[in-house]
């Protein structure tokens, strides 16, 4: 195993440098060091991590689940309905700033509200503190208030395929169409999504529609696995420990294509940003690279060779170990461990938006309609873009990244020490890693571009 080991850590690091050196993407001016030292120097870490977790780590600790700890805490009625309530009125502030309100999607507190407030940061403390989204979901109080939880549950054959699809169809307004900043745009497709949901829910009940339809309850159930904090049995808010509860998701229909469709679309959005995705694609298209039929099919695209590789390496792992499990098999039980990789593509790639455009959201909640009021005082706030260095920036994203992959190689190891024997459980993780250093290596390089 060590001379198996010493001889893919060699061959990695020979071979990394190659395309870094002859990348065609170019490289961002304010760089602290040269890209390829990051890109060298991220494959180091990943290898060492996994020489370490192999020697160090010879048996599974993270399958038997969540371990609660100290006294846990019950909301109030009055807390839950609080907290219900601010998410249905959210919903009515997107929908009325959006049809009403002023068209500019920098005044306007819609597109704001859409794209950083419940796009990004919601999501990133779910990770952090737990499922908030759970308490606010707005789609679910309407659905509990229609006493839709009275229905009985049918059996959910589909798995998560209809969130999803929905997922994915919510990143294709996001980055592809011409109409995502458009606050008339946003109010339409927040009816019409709250239209599916009610209907869902009519027909299938609020618990069902909730784990199977609704894209963003799913989302912030895969990323607040990830948080030490969550309920018990008895739903109480109790410590559980961090990563815990990720080896331990069901493994639904659809898994594999959500979390890969959660990395693929940053990874379109990145790359469509960089000036090598231009010159690419107006060699192939022309003009056409702009229009939205090409970036539909980009978008796809970029989805589907991010899970052919996850599926070529599962196919590699499960060749490997002989074990029981396909490929199928080992890309279902394997899929969690792209959860905290695809948290890190969102910080990477988003936490400059969070940190420099949602300045914004502190002048338009003084005036969402953008009608000229100043209803907390905060109208005349400037955006300061200047407090946070590029490197600094730099730092953050490339921290981002790498960290997060070193989370996946963990996690697949513990999988593999639980679903293979001996040493194939550790061989069988060439696969995975090959494919975590792959995913670093590409996600550098798309963020020194752009």
């Amino acid at each position: 195993m060590r001379r198996s080991f010493t001889a893919v850590l060699a061959l990695l690091v020979l071979i990394i440098p190659v395309p870094a050196l002859a990348h065609p993407i170019g490289g961002r001016g304010d760089l602290p060091l040269p890209l390829e030292v990051f890109l060298i120097g991220g494959a180091l870490v990943l290898l060492i991590s996994f020489g370490a977790l192999s020697l160090l780590w010879p048996k599974a600790r993270l399958q038997d689940g969540p371990r609660y700890r100290g006294k846990g805490f019950t909301a109030p009625r009055w807390l839950t309905m609080g907290l219900q309530g601010a998410g249905v009125a959210f919903l009515l502030l997107v929908i009325i700033a959006g049809r009403f309100g002023e068209v500019d999607s920098r005044i306007n507190i819609a597109p704001l509200s859409v794209f950083i407030l419940f796009w990004l940061v919601l999501p990133f403390l779910a990770a952090a503190f737990g499922n908030i989204w759970a308490l606010v979901n707005p789609w679910a109080a309407i659905g509990r208030a229609l006493q839709f939880d009275r229905k009985p549950a049918s059996a959910a054959l589909l798995g998560v395929w209809p969130a999803g699809l929905l997922f994915l169809a919510f990143t294709w307004l996001e980055l592809v169409s011409p109409s995502s900043g458009n606050p008339r745009a946003l109010a339409l497709a927040s009816l019409v999504y709250t239209i599916l949901m009610i209907a869902s829910m009519s027909r299938r009940g609020v618990d069902e529609t909730l784990a199977s339809a609704d894209a963003f309850s799913v989302y912030h159930r895969l990323l607040s696995a990830i948080a030490p904090l969550g309920r018990d049995g008895r739903g109480q808010l109790r410590w559980r420990g961090w990563l815990r509860s990720l080896p331990v998701l069901p493994q639904w229909p659809g898994l594999v294509f959500f979390v890969v469709a959660m990395i693929g679309t940053v990874t379109y959005d990145g790359l469509s940003a960089t000036p090598f995705w231009d010159d690419l694609t107006f060699d192939l298209v022309g003009r056409s690279q702009s229009s939205q039929w090409f970036g539909t099919v980009a978008l796809i695209a970029t989805v589907a060779i991010v899970g052919i590789a996850y599926l070529a390496a599962s196919w590699w792992a499960a060749r490997i170990a002989r074990g029981p499990l396909t490929t199928a098999g080992v890309a279902r039980s394997f899929a969690h461990t792209l959860v905290p990789i695809a948290l890190a593509y969102a910080v990477a790639h988003y936490i400059t938006l969070i940190l420099f455009e949602g300045q914004f959201m502190i002048a338009s909640i003084s005036d969402p309609l953008g009608r000229g009021w100043d209803l907390f005082g905060t109208a005349d706030y400037r955006t300061n873009f200047t407090w946070l260095s590029p490197t600094s920036v730099w730092w953050i994203q490339a921290s981002a990244l790498v960290g997060g992959h070193v989370v996946g190689v963990a996690l697949a190891h513990d999988r593999a020490l639980a679903v293979f024997e001996g040493e194939r459980a550790v061989r069988s993780q060439y696969a995975m890693l090959t494919l975590m250093v792959a995913l670093t290596f590409g996600g550098l390089s798309i963020l020194a571009a752009g």
